[in-house]
């Protein structure tokens, strides 16, 4: 799809005032930079701008104190669970912080999630009736499957199936 039938369709979307309100927009990192431009350039159906997207990773490095963060990465290679278990814990606490404003969300910048393997489910039970979030995502559809950071070589991750509804999630084709 083409960025502006995307925005209109998510436009539409965001009316319903209760249900899942999880969005994914797929493409390579430039075609989602440009998304972004276009998309916060736009207004919803209220007449609200929508926002530039937040950076995940740089949220969840804030919601780790320096010296924490210092202790963790030096236990890593050793102990890598207690890391990515913080992780998690720090992308819960930086998700509900955002979602506290009460305002559609645009997350970029998610490969500190899949690098650390933080279950995704936190963003399908959260963004629900007044929660509002928008996922850009580099990746691509491939057969019945979303294959993350397409663009590296041997890159293995992946989607889970049933985190974003089918209806709402986007593929940039333009």
């Amino acid at each position: 799809m083409k960025s502006t039938e995307i925005i209109e369709t998510l436009r539409q979307k965001l009316t319903v005032p209760v249900g899942r309100h999880l969005y994914g927009v797929l493409g390579t990192y430039s075609q989602l930079d440009e998304f972004a431009k276009k998309l916060h350039q736009a207004r919803t159906t209220d007449g609200v701008v929508f926002p530039k997207p937040t950076n995940v990773n740089r949220g969840i490095l804030g919601a780790i104190p320096d010296d924490e963060f210092k202790r963790l990465a030096e236990n890593e290679a050793k102990r890598p669970e207690p890391t990515a278990a913080h992780v998690g814990r720090a992308f819960e606490r930086f998700l509900n912080a955002q979602l506290a404003e009460k305002k559609p969300l645009v997350l970029s910048n998610l490969e500190m999630l899949f690098a650390y393997h933080v279950e995704l489910s936190l963003l399908r039970t959260r963004a629900a009736d007044e929660n509002r979030v928008v996922l850009l995502l580099p990746g691509r559809k491939s057969r019945d499957r979303i294959v993350m950071f397409h663009e590296m070589s041997g890159s293995d991750s992946t989607l889970p199936t049933n985190l974003i509804a089918e209806n709402h999630l986007w593929e940039i084709g333009e």
